[in-house]
């Protein structure tokens, strides 16, 4: 075999073992992968177009509005869920995995005892289908600037053969030194 023939086979390969690991479901013991996740949603949801109700609140000031967002939009929006990706090199061993069997599905909780990896805990909620059905994660944060927490929950329903995004809240607090803390809470609803 010449060397080409040896690299275009490794090529197949590699290409057969993705597309094969990708229909599986991953093991538990694999952090679960939000970035993908989140990537995906992202894509999704620019191609469907849906507008979405958002509630902002911060220290008992509220705002609504409905929203419509481009793939752009879509990016940034969902960008800050992707601190709850624990699926890094850095933090392999650093969260125990546990699943649990539920009679709506399955959870995947993945926790640790190091409040400094900045995520304390992603929960991730299966169907009986294996479809993701929600995420829960809370962020920590603590340096000489400031303490902030931010306690995320994102909810999908099953359209068809995919799970697309149906609502998310983000709430919490933040202190920064010599400034009182700041509660906030970011709600929103796909209405479309």
């Amino acid at each position: 075999m010449t060397k080409l023939n040896s690299i275009l086979f490794a090529i197949i390969v590699i290409s057969f073992c993705a597309c094969e690991t990708a229909v599986r479901e991953k093991p538990i013991n694999e952090y679960y992968d939000v970035d993908a996740l989140i990537d995906k949603q992202s894509k999704l949801l620019t191609k469907l177009q849906p507008k979405i109700e958002k509630s902002i609140q911060v220290d008992g000031k509220k705002e609504k509005d409905t929203i419509e967002f481009d793939s752009l939009g879509w990016k940034n929006e969902l960008e800050v869920f992707k601190l709850a990706d624990i699926n890094k090199p850095t933090l392999y061993d650093a969260y125990e995995a546990t699943e649990e069997q539920t009679s709506d599905g399955k959870i995947w909780r993945y926790t640790t005892e190091k409040p400094s990896l900045g995520i304390e805990y992603l929960y991730v909620f299966f169907d009986n289908d294996s479809a993701v059905i929600k995420l829960e994660a809370r962020y920590h944060e603590n340096n000489a600037l400031y303490v902030s927490e931010r306690n995320f929950e994102i909810n999908f329903k099953k359209s068809e053969d995919y799970s697309v995004l149906d609502s998310y809240k983000i709430y919490g607090r933040q202190k920064m030194a010599m400034k009182d803390e700041v509660r906030f809470s970011i709600e929103s609803e796909v209405v479309d």
